[in-house]
């Protein structure tokens, strides 16, 4: 997959301590000489119950840049409520920039107010929020435009794919799914072309996140012809009444 995103000229790569890929990418950027080109994106895991975070985020910092083996563009709090540590002790975050290389901060969100509840911070913040189709609830919220990161365009694949789901899932997420694959298939729409005609039409984001499995599965994506804006009109047919709640994946359990 790495392989195959190269020669296609990608070079903006997301990722964190967590995914267990930055040894796996760092391996990648190192053996292609890609160090000055590679854009990544890597992450700080959650603080919340640390007593000494300032260690934690150092040897996490150092742990990922070692592993890398290149800078990092954003550095993002993985948790949006640790990012509150920027307001409440900024200057060892405005070291950490000049002692590594780091370019940029973010924090992760999953909520409107989180980004309102950090504005006031002195730093030019990066923000990954959740996007989609059916979730449109960053649309209006006031971001640095360069700097906005969509994430779960696919809504963890249920937009992606009209494939079954596990029997234990709840109804309400099994009615979402069904109702807009059908919604989907009535206008003769490719859920993955749309999925991505919609972002790459977004004056919401800048950049959006593609989680893939195979090369296959990347190959296609980049071989997709997105939908012109004209053709985009039906998009709010395309809404189906549901609460926040299931656009949450955390609340999927």
């Amino acid at each position: 997959m790495l392989d195959l995103a190269m020669e296609k000229g990608i070079r903006r790569f997301d990722t964190a301590p967590g995914y267990e890929s930055e040894a796996v990418l760092g391996e990648f950027i190192t053996a292609n000489g890609l160090k000055d080109e590679a854009i990544v994106l890597t992450k700080i895991p959650s603080l919340e119950g640390s007593s000494n975070y300032q260690n934690i985020v150092r040897s996490s910092i150092e742990t990922s840049l070692n592993h890398l083996g290149c800078r990092v563009d954003v550095l993002f709090f993985h948790n949006p409520t640790d990012s509150v540590l920027l307001k409440k002790e900024p200057d060892f975050f405005e070291n950490l920039l000049h002692e590594y290389p780091i370019s940029n901060l973010g924090v992760s969100v999953y909520e409107a107010q989180e980004v309102e509840a950090i504005s006031s911070c002195q730093f030019d913040l990066a923000f990954q929020f959740p996007f989609n189709v059916l979730d449109r609830r960053f649309a209006n919220v006031d971001m640095r435009e360069g700097k906005r990161y969509a994430r779960s365009i696919f809504l963890q694949g249920l937009l992606a794919s009209s494939n079954r789901l596990r029997s234990n899932t709840p109804s309400e997420i099994l009615n979402l799914k069904k109702e807009y694959h059908k919604r989907l298939a009535k206008y003769n729409l490719d859920p993955v072309e749309f999925t991505i005609s919609f972002m790459a039409n977004n004056d919401a984001v800048d950049y959006f996140l593609i989680g893939v499995d195979t090369e296959k599965q990347l190959q296609d994506i980049l071989e997709l012809e997105p939908y012109e804006l004209k053709d985009m009109v039906i998009l709010d047919k395309l809404q189906v009444k549901t609460t926040n709640k299931w656009l949450d994946p955390r609340e999927w359990n």
